[in-house]
């Protein structure tokens, strides 16, 4: 099977309404990953049918939850889920937010070769971020713990928005540690097809 057709297949597995030419972009977006992975080191796998399943269909699988306008993916990486879902939803806005430079100029160089429009790229640290209190989504698959995860963003999405997280296993220790200002809606298993490892999403909100 070609790129395209393991990205379509495992899109209709997800049940994600993507069409042909936004898997177009997509593969393009993963032949830049694999080229720049090979001098920068982006991401530690290297095969690219594990790219597909371990990161473009894992992002796929955050679409359902991107209900609002204006995202800010944190810890963005080589653009997981950011740009993912920005090449997914061209008519909404996403921030893609990282320290490593390295990352940041890949995501850089894509934005140009995608003309990407809907796409911001910041290379900083969050806690710098001046867009605060502006997002619908705070979205992240980074954070080492949700209690980082909320100490470093709870500025940032506005009074109606949320947190996504991405996790493994169902994170019953992290939400248990989880600061009083945030309370925890939901925790909605992710059925990626092509991974046998449990995934979940811990959907979050400032408290009133």
């Amino acid at each position: 099977m070609t790129h395209f057709d393991t990205i379509q297949k495992g899109a209709q597995q997800l049940g994600a309404d993507v069409s042909d030419d936004t898997i177009q972009t997509l593969v393009q977006y993963l032949t830049l990953l694999e080229k720049w992975n090979k001098a920068y080191n982006l991401t530690a796998i290297r095969d690219v049918e594990q790219m597909i399943s371990l990161h473009l269909l894992d992002s796929l699988a955050t679409l359902p939850f991107i209900t609002g306008q204006n995202i800010i993916d944190v810890g963005t990486g080589p653009g997981l889920p950011g740009m993912v879902l920005a090449i997914c939803y061209p008519e909404k806005q996403f921030t893609l937010l990282d320290s490593n430079g390295k990352k940041t100029r890949f995501l850089t160089q894509v934005k140009m070769d995608l003309g990407m429009d809907n796409v911001t790229i910041a290379n900083e640290r969050v806690e710098k971020h001046a867009h605060q209190g502006q997002y619908d989504h705070v979205i992240s698959r980074a954070f080492a713990s949700l209690q980082d995860m909320i100490t470093w963003t709870l500025p940032l999405p506005k009074d109606t928005g949320n947190f996504l997280a991405m996790k493994g296993m169902y994170p019953h220790d992290e939400i248990a540690a989880l600061p009083k200002e945030v309370t925890v809606i939901s925790v909605e298993p992710l059925n990626v097809p092509t991974i046998q490892a449990e995934r979940h999403m811990v959907v979050m909100a400032r408290k009133g």
